[in-house]
């Protein structure tokens, strides 16, 4: 054993004399905002403002889906729901329920699929199975870390983490050299959701949060994005953005609450449902629905649509069954289960309890704007929730114990995918939106 030992400590040191002259180059920050003073923004941030253009949706229909945090449980769920709005045809028209989403927020695992789907579109039917969520990638990404000689390396004088080297691992496996400004047009917008342990608040991955750091997002790595929202805390190291407002050459009505740097880990710990960043959207535009909609050319829009796939865990049931206290991990998982179900359940009665003030700011809004032209007052907020209690009590109990990891049997993943397309198509909410369609 001892010699295995020696072995490897001369193979570092061989490593280590062989590249001391080599510069390691440290991992990528974001980058500063480019001012010209003739033509604006630089050219990439310009791009990615013209991303999500809607031409080809409903106007009367705006329609926002959450993907939760929950490893590859949230990530497969989320897949499943996706699927099946592929598989709803909207009435009349050659469009799908999918063709119609908006915008998409995730968190942890759910911004895997949200970040592929924005970079991919529907290519995910065909390829995002056996790319992500039915590969060993816990594992894979375990010996990526462990056993390249090469991050051994670049990890010694401590430039790169943890989670810059899992953002490389993701760049060359699943998501390519993608920046944010290559997120399709014709898509919903993206919005990955991660959280700032320096000020303790949600930041979003949004061009107007980048804009608070006088910073450019078109050119942002999205893998490094779904890194910082999926980075647990402890098991992964922050990801690092910074702030160049002190030197910053545009002027933005913008207010920056953060310091000189930022450090982002799992948005789950601020928001698990993908939902906060949406309420913060409307209090961006002084807590009035209409003025937001206003904003977003949203102005004859009659129904808005949120549907919230929950991927949340449970709490095992052997912790009730047994005389002898569980083990820690047993106890810190069910603690965690136990602030998160709760902290979700306040999410959800805060933006379902928003719809009534919001409905009366948009009716008021639309039929000054309109002269009171008929229809102005029509308005409809929905809510639908998909989660795994909505399933048979057997079914549900297995799947919300499926392990929070980036690893699941394929049978699992399977049974995960099923259970979204069940949710969505069994959906009161979603069905009676169809039939209003």
């Amino acid at each position: 054993m001892m010699s295995v030992v020696f072995r490897l400590a001369g193979l570092l040191v061989l490593l280590l004399l062989t590249t001391g002259c080599s510069q390691i180059i440290p991992p990528p920050l974001n980058a500063p905002l480019t001012i010209n003073p003739e033509k604006g923004v630089d050219m990439k941030e310009r791009k990615y403002h013209r991303i999500n253009e809607h031409e080809n949706r409903s106007d009367d229909l705006t329609l926002v889906v959450t993907f939760s945090g929950g490893g590859t449980r949230a990530a497969a769920l989320s897949y499943g729901v996706l699927k099946e709005l592929e598989a709803t045809s909207v009435a009349d028209t050659q469009r799908t329920m999918l063709d119609e989403v908006d915008l998409i927020s995730s968190v942890s695992g759910g911004s895997f699929t949200a970040a592929y789907y924005g970079l991919y579109g529907k290519q995910i039917f065909a390829d995002y199975e056996q790319r992500f969520l039915k590969q060993p990638v816990q594992s894979s990404l375990l010996k990526y870390l462990l056993f390249t000689p090469s991050n051994w390396i670049r990890l010694a004088p401590a430039l790169y983490e943890r989670s810059d080297l899992a953002a490389d691992y993701y760049e060359k496996t699943i998501f390519g050299k993608k920046r944010f400004t290559d997120l399709r047009r014709d898509g919903p917008r993206i919005v990955i959701n991660a959280t700032d342990i320096a000020t303790g608040h949600g930041f979003a991955f949004t061009r107007k949060n980048f804009q608070r750091l006088c910073s450019s997002i078109g050119s942002y790595p999205v893998g490094r994005a779904v890194v910082a929202s999926s980075a647990v805390p402890v098991v992964f190291s922050p990801i690092v953005l910074k702030n160049y407002t002190t030197d910053c050459a545009l002027k933005l009505p913008l207010h920056s609450p953060y310091k000189d740097y930022l450090h982002l880990v799992d948005g789950g710990v601020t928001d698990n449902l993908g939902i906060r960043s949406l309420l913060s959207l409307v209090k961006e535009h002084g807590n009035n629905f209409w003025q937001l909609m206003k904003a977003y050319r949203m102005v004859n829009n009659h129904k808005i649509v949120f549907i919230v796939v929950n991927a949340s865990d449970a709490i095992p049931p052997r912790i009730g069954s047994r005389r002898r206290s569980p083990d820690t991990s047993t106890t810190l998982g069910a603690i965690a289960t136990i602030q998160s179900r709760r902290y979700n359940r306040e999410t959800l009665n805060l933006l379902r309890g928003q719809f009534p003030a919001w409905k009366t700011q948009v009716v008021k809004g639309r039929c000054a704007a309109q002269q009171g032209k008929p229809g102005c007052g029509e308005m409809q907020f929905y809510m639908a929730e998909l989660n795994f209690n909505q399933l048979p009590e057997k079914l549900a109990q297995e799947l919300s114990l499926y392990e929070t990891s980036l690893e699941l049997s394929t049978e699992q993943v399977d049974q995960l995918i099923l259970a979204g397309q069940k949710l969505l198509r069994q959906s009161p909410v979603f069905q009676q939106l169809l039939h209003q369609l």
